[in-house]
């Protein structure tokens, strides 16, 4: 093979090369740009390079007049700093290029030195001892990685897998006694250039860990109050907030969790946080507590609740797309029940899925999506949708909540469709719960003997009658 005419292929082999020079460039931020240079006789070829270092295939250099040749020769790091230096016998092309400082790192692999790492940068002394230190720990993998590429460029990408994995277990076996600085970051490395997706799935689990170690994690409130002219609280919803940098909203942290196998860590973590706004609330006032599918039906979900007064404690089940296992979602029902809590539906009426749940565990209050409060003074349809979900929750003994109230004409449009409660902006934002302190002095707390959603009537909610009213719902 000519490595002098070798391309580079986007999934293939060769895009090893790209990984090699993205994370050399990461662990010196001060290089601008990054090459490698293998040998064959006296004739240096570029097999990848980056910005300035970039040069087309054909043009080949001598090993014994550049500065690459020295470090292969002596196999030791070259340091150059100035286009001036009388040790530079490259100035000329520097002056060129407008490069100011280069380190020039031997790849030895085995007893045998095939080229060179070349980092440079248009900044004069650039690269400082720590620099040095760093490129020559990880110079060994480079040029192991690079020369089983280049002996395998042509096999297939099991063979080429399957090497990569071996060369990644060597590595990491020969340093995993060592915890050093240089060390660690050299495994890092190591394993962002062979297994990258592997380096970004270590690199969410820590983050999220750090998470749930520090106070980054912090729990609001959110009234959810009666329609009438009362405005009696009936609860409030324990909502998280993610102080991080940049910041993001709380579905895209739980998102990341889940695609980890942190997502119910996450969430229990955050339930944990909430429950701890029962201390702070009037013993009148209820708190509820958002729990995904596997969240929901965990032990330690009932292990926490067990620890507080669960009567008041509301438990909203999210995510209805991901529930299939019917009668472990009913069995944790039960136990959820059993502890005094009652149940909530989150987010119903946008889909069958939501629908779906409620028929199964006939909960204690439907909460409307968000969605379907949107703009529901203009859609005649919604506004069906909404006043059948009452008929229905009215049927089973349960209450309905809308969510998302942002307008004075949604807030009147839900109270003619039949909805006792609400939660929005537009009667109270989010806040944190000693923020929240004059809004439930000034309003009325819900009387006592108004504490739960009572069930008047318990039917079968699978019975033909609570189908036919959702079916008539949808226009089935």
């Amino acid at each position: 093979m000519d490595v002098g005419q070798m391309g580079r292929k986007v999934d293939g082999p060769e895009s090893m090369f790209g990984r090699l020079m993205d994370e050399t460039l990461e662990l010196i931020p001060v290089a601008d740009c990054v090459a490698i240079e293998i040998a064959q006789g006296d004739i240096l070829y570029q097999i990848a390079g980056s910005g300035r270092l970039c040069r087309p295939a054909d043009n080949r250099m001598r090993v014994s007049k550049t500065t690459s040749g020295r470090a292969m020769r002596t196999g030791m790091v070259q340091v150059c700093h100035e286009p001036t230096s009388a040790a530079n016998p490259s100035k000329a092309l520097w002056t060129e290029l407008g490069i100011n400082s280069m380190i020039y790192v031997p790849l030895i692999r085995g007893q045998q030195s095939i080229g060179v790492l070349l980092l440079a940068s248009s900044l004069p002394y650039a690269f400082s001892p720590e620099d040095v230190l760093q490129l020559s720990g990880v110079a060994d993998f480079v040029a192991s990685v690079t020369g089983a590429v280049l002996d395998f460029i042509d096999v297939t990408e099991k063979a080429e897998i399957a090497t990569t994995r071996a060369q990644l277990a060597q590595f990491e076996s020969e340093i995993i006694a060592d915890e050093s600085p240089f060390a660690l970051a050299r495994s890092s490395f190591i394993t962002k250039v062979l297994q990258p997706e592997t380096q970004r799935r270590a690199s969410k689990r820590r983050r999220i860990e750090k998470m749930m170690r520090s106070d980054v994690l912090t729990m609001v409130a959110q009234p959810i109050m009666s329609l009438d002219g009362t405005r009696q609280i009936v609860e409030v919803e324990a909502l998280a907030r993610f102080n991080t940098t940049p910041s993001r909203a709380p579905d895209y942290w739980f998102h990341e969790a889940s695609s980890v196998g942190l997502g119910v860590a996450l969430e229990l973590f955050a339930i944990r946080r909430g429950l701890e706004l029962l201390a702070q609330l009037p013993k009148s006032i209820s708190l509820a507590i958002n729990a995904g599918p596997a969240t929901f039906v965990s032990d330690e979900l009932g292990e926490i609740l067990g620890t507080v007064d669960s009567t008041r404690v509301i438990v909203e089940l999210t995510e209805h797309t991901d529930i299939v296992d019917t009668p472990q979602l009913q069995e944790a029902c039960a136990k959820l029940r059993g502890l005094g809590c009652r149940i909530a539906i989150d987010d119903t009426g946008t889909g069958f899925a939501s629908l779906a749940v409620v028929l199964q565990i006939a909960p204690d209050i439907i909460k409307l999506d968000r969605e379907l409060t949107r703009g529901i003074d203009a859609h005649p349809v919604r506004r069906a949708l909404t006043s059948a979900l009452v008929t229905f929750g009215n049927e089973i003994g349960a209450e309905v909540v809308a969510e998302g109230i942002e307008t004075i004409e949604q807030l009147n449009t839900l109270v003619d469709a039949g909805v006792r409660y609400g939660q929005g902006f537009y009667l109270a934002r989010p806040a944190p719960v000693e923020e929240l302190e004059q809004l439930l002095g000034s309003l009325h707390p819900r009387k006592p003997d108004h504490a739960r959603f009572l069930r008047e009537v318990s039917p079968d909610v699978q019975s033909p009658a609570g189908l036919r009213l959702l079916r008539n719902a949808l226009g089935d």
